[in-house]
């Protein structure tokens, strides 16, 4: 499927560009930032977990504690107590990007277990969820590289 492919390629180019980053920036928040690398990098992780949770409520959410740190109106100013680890952060979308490709094969065209209204845009189908998170990676991949600027 061509939305899987995009997928990939999406998460490929997160796992290009954050390994290159020393973790001493990751947690860095210039003025006007709301939020950091680490928190940007957590966040990809966690919104996927949730959209494709609810594209099928039988993909398991894994690492369910880190939901709380990282999905949207959360801040890293906000945090308390351990934060994961950019190896784990990396480790994490790695590890997830085989899981949603192996849970979803062949079930693109499923309807999903709980609809998302976005806007009025209905994440009606397992294939729209993946497209939905794959637009958001990007998003957030240039606000990594928006913040590695900014950082220096």
């Amino acid at each position: 499927m061509e939305s899987m492919k995009l997928f990939k390629y999406s998460r490929t180019s997160t796992l290009i560009i954050l390994p290159k980053l020393d973790e001493s920036l990751w947690d860095i928040q210039p003025k006007n930032w709301p939020n950091t690398i680490r928190w940007h990098a957590g966040h990809i992780y966690a919104e996927a977990e949730g959209f494709m949770h609810d594209a099928d409520h039988d993909y398991e959410i894994t690492r369910p504690g880190w939901m709380p740190l990282f999905l949207d109106g959360s801040r890293p100013s906000e945090w308390e107590g351990d934060v994961p680890s950019k190896d784990e952060l990396l480790e994490a979308l790695r590890e997830q990007e085989g899981r949603i490709e192996n849970f979803f094969k062949d079930k693109y065209h499923n309807k999903v277990s709980k609809v998302r209204n976005l806007n009025g845009m209905l994440l009606d189908t397992v294939d729209m969820s993946l497209q939905f998170i794959t637009w958001h990676e990007g998003i957030h991949i240039g606000d990594i590289k928006g913040l590695r600027l900014a950082t220096k």
